[in-house]
């Protein structure tokens, strides 16, 4: 066999893996991942101020919980006027269009259904992650020194080095990006008299820097809303505030981002697009990730010059 042969060959196992990896492995061990990642973040931390990492790893837990809690308070606090405006707008719909809509109530319990073991399993693995965090913090250099051992250790550390330094650059370049559109809209929704304005327009500027979803996931549904409620002219004003967002981030995404990742804008939404059908929501993050972890690996299977 020729060294060639013997590339291509080693490729497709390098291919194979990933893809076996991302399919079946990742799903199961995702808590952990999290966690191993979150605690790698705190040693960075750990340098600086010189404190015992398991007392960082309950400080960011405790951290962690406070602000779920006050998220999901909060949520619920801003979204229950909405609601309450919405729901006799829907009563009215319903009654008109009642005959075409009776298949809604078999089709909800059917999302429900579905939904319900999919909540639980992911409440399950938020409490695994915190407490991998703990276990983590405690063994962290034996748990290091025990990777280290592991077949394949140094390419693939290699590849992971050079990929968190794509993400970094990436992430660094969509902060930016989420800061303006956050501004923006935080001016627009203070114009259209939003209650909590800054909330809903961090919220906004989170879900832009998203892959595939935009500013339109909120705009669109909104403004179908103001509608619905016969608010034309509000929902006009929306439709030309989600044009600034969308323009904002047509012209910024080029200078800020350069090559980013590293991938062609149509390469990054075929991985994407790919990642849903093969992994399901979790390929949105694995598809891009993917490539990059082959596209790594296949480099170090190059000849240093």
């Amino acid at each position: 066999m020729n060294q060639q042969t013997k590339l291509y060959f080693q490729k497709t196992g390098i291919l194979l893996a990933v893809y076996l990896t991302l399919r079946f492995l990742l799903p199961l061990v995702l808590p952990f991942v999290f966690s191993w990642m979150t605690v790698g973040a705190l040693t960075f931390v750990q340098k600086k101020i010189n404190v015992r990492l398991l007392f960082l790893g309950i400080l960011y837990i405790i951290l962690f919980l406070l602000l779920g809690g006050a998220s999901i308070l909060c949520g619920c606090y801003l979204l229950y006027e909405p609601c309450c405006r919405l729901v006799p707008v829907c009563q009215s719909y319903w009654a008109q269009f009642s005959e075409y809509l009776t298949w809604i109530p078999q089709s909800l319990s059917g999302y429900l259904a579905i939904a319900m073991p999919s909540a639980f399993s992911c409440l399950f693995g938020i409490f695994l992650y915190l407490l991998s965090i703990l276990l983590f913090a405690k063994d962290w250099k034996h748990f290091h020194t025990l990777l280290h051992k592991l077949p394949f250790a140094t390419p693939v550390s290699h590849a992971f080095c050079r990929i968190l330094w794509c993400v970094k650059s990436w992430i660094r370049a969509q902060c930016r990006i989420m800061l303006v559109v956050s501004i923006e809209c935080a001016i627009g929704y203070y114009l259209l008299a939003i209650p909590a304005f800054p909330f809903w327009a961090v919220l906004t500027g989170i879900i832009d820097a998203l892959p595939v979803f935009g500013t339109g996931t909120i705009f669109f549904p909104w403004m179908l809303i103001m509608a619905l409620q016969k608010d034309y002219t509000f929902a006009l004003w929306l439709g030309l505030l989600y044009l600034i967002t969308w323009l904002t981030r047509e012209l910024l995404e080029p200078k800020l981002l350069g090559d980013g990742l590293g991938l062609l804008p149509v390469c990054f939404l075929i991985s994407v697009i790919t990642g849903l059908k093969l992994f399901g929501p979790l390929g949105l993050f694995s598809g891009p990730f993917g490539i990059l972890l082959i596209r790594e690996l296949w480099k170090e299977l190059e000849p240093n010059p």
